[in-house]
C-alpha cells in the first residue's frame, strides 16, 4: 500500500493542506520529465516507496512533506507543490536516505537541484531565509571561493529584529575572541578555478 501524499502531522512541523494529483496528464509528464533531466532525477521513477527515506531521515520532524511524499509527488506532476514545499530547503543534505534506497535513487541531490529550481522559478516558500541563505552561500563562494560566515549572516538578518541582531553579535564577539572568526575575508589561492567551476555549472544548467 503506497503511503498518502498528505503531510503526517507532527508536533512541531506546520501545518499543510492536503495536496490533491489535480495535475493535467500532459502538464504532470512535462514535470517528470523535467526532473529527470536535473542531477539526482535520473531515477525518480524508479522509486519503491518502500519508505525507508522518510525513516531514515533526521529532518523529517520539521518538514511539510516527508521524503517519500515529495518522491511521489513529483511522480504526479506536482509542480507547485513540490517547489513551495519547505521539504526540499529543510533537508540536511546528509545522504542518509539515498545511502539506504534500494534503488539508489540520489534523494539529497535531487533535493538540492530542486532547491535550485525553486529559486530560478522565483517560488515563493514559507520560510524565506532560506533560499536567501542558498544564494547568499553562492554569492559569498564565488566572491572569495570559501565561506566567510560574518558577511552572510549580515546579507540574511533581519535587521528589524533587535534581539536578534544583539544574539548574533555576543556570539560573534566570542567566537572572534577565541580565534574562531575571522572578520576581514580572503581569497583563496585558486580562486580562478573555483569561478570556472561555477560559470561551466551554470552554463550546463542554462542548456
Amino acid at each position: 500500500m503506497q503511503p498518502s501524499t498528505q503531510p503526517e502531522k507532527t508536533e512541531k512541523s506546520e501545518e499543510t493542506k492536503p495536496a490533491e494529483p489535480t495535475t493535467p496528464k500532459k502538464d504532470r509528464w512535462a514535470f517528470v520529465h523535467e526532473v529527470e533531466k536535473l542531477p539526482g532525477g535520473e531515477y525518480v521513477l524508479d522509486c519503491l516507496q518502500c519508505g525507508l527515506c522518510a525513516g531514515t531521515c533526521p529532518t523529517r520532524f520539521a518538514m511539510d512533506y516527508s521524503p517519500i511524499q515529495i518522491m511521489k509527488m513529483i511522480q504526479m506532476g506536482m509542480r507547485e507543490e513540490v517547489l513551495s514545499s519547505s521539504t526540499i530547503w529543510v533537508c540536511s543534505s546528509c545522504y542518509s536516505c539515498y545511502s539506504r534506497c534500494p534503488r539508489g535513487v540520489d534523494i539529497t541531490t535531487l533535493m538540492m537541484s530542486l532547491r535550485n529550481l525553486a529559486i530560478k522559478e522565483k517560488v515563493a516558500v514559507k520560510k524565506e531565509v532560506k533560499p536567501k541563505f542558498h544564494k547568499t552561500f553562492y554569492e559569498v563562494v564565488k566572491k572569495y571561493g570559501r565561506m566567510h560566515e560574518p558577511e552572510i549572516l549580515i546579507k540574511i538578518l533581519k535587521k528589524s529584529d533587535l534581539n536578534e541582531l544583539y544574539r548574533n553579535a555576543k556570539f560573534g564577539w566570542r567566537l572572534w575572541r577565541k580565534g574562531r572568526l575571522q572578520i576581514r575575508p580572503t581569497k583563496i589561492s585558486n580562486h580562478a578555478e573555483i569561478l570556472a567551476i561555477l560559470e561551466k555549472t551554470a552554463k550546463e544548467e542554462a542548456q
